[in-house]
């Protein structure tokens, strides 16, 4: 993987995006604005043509970014190996539904106050890097755990589980859209339903926390201690 030179930067407010390309000028970087394109698979291929890595803003909210969103993007682009940094000022408004559905495929995710950092910018793309290097590791690690479920909901039109996620905080929920779900067992999802996963729960940030191969528990043996 090439050294990180030129920084594609994708955000629909001017002034945002300005602050950004100071940042990323004062870490000796060389960073442009990129414009949109037709689709989101195009303005990968534009990005990943056109520069060594990205910084993508989640709420893409006018013009021709309308129809998609930050994390959408950069997973699409990190997907493809390409260094990308997630910079949103509503993460804790987003963290749950939006930006958890790609979160498996975001290695980092910083708070709009960071994203106005040199040495945070620096220091994102390292871990980024490492991440498409050596795998998911630290606080990214995956481990099989159980989820239990306390609520299934609609939340702004998305359906959405609320669980307790074992081996991280018993007295908290977490919550993720039912689409992460494996699409056989969906529809037997609801209150008290066990499911495992594997999850992130050596994080210590709720907001951090993701999931891959969510899928009912088996039922467990008669013989196997459970029961």
């Amino acid at each position: 993987m090439k050294p990180i030179k030129i920084v594609a930067v994708v955000d629909d407010d001017d002034q945002a995006a300005l602050t950004i390309i100071h940042a990323l000028e004062d870490g000796r970087f060389e960073p442009y604005r990129q414009e949109a394109a037709d689709s989101l698979a195009a303005l990968a291929d534009l990005i990943i043509l056109n520069s060594d890595a990205a910084v993508c803003d989640h709420r893409l909210r006018y013009g021709a970014f309308a129809d998609i969103s930050g994390a959408e993007l950069a997973a699409a682009l990190v997907e493809k190996r390409h260094p990308t940094i997630l910079v949103t000022q509503y993460l804790d408004q987003y963290a749950d539904i939006a930006i958890r559905t790609y979160r498996s495929n975001l290695p980092v995710v910083l708070r709009r106050e960071d994203a106005d950092e040199p040495d945070e910018l620096r220091a994102a793309f390292a871990r980024c890097i490492n991440e498409l290097r050596r795998g998911k590791v630290d606080d990214r690690k995956l481990y099989r755990t159980l989820l239990q479920v306390m609520d299934v909901s609609d939340v702004g039109g998305v359906r959405v589980i609320d669980a307790i996620v074992n081996g991280w905080n018993p007295k908290d929920t977490v919550r993720f859209p039912l689409s992460l779900v494996d699409t056989d067992d969906q529809g037997k999802v609801e209150r008290f339903t066990v499911l495992e996963a594997q999850t992130n729960v050596s994080t210590s940030e709720k907001v951090d926390l993701y999931f891959e191969n969510v899928k009912l528990a088996p039922e467990p043996e008669w013989d196997d201690g459970l029961r």
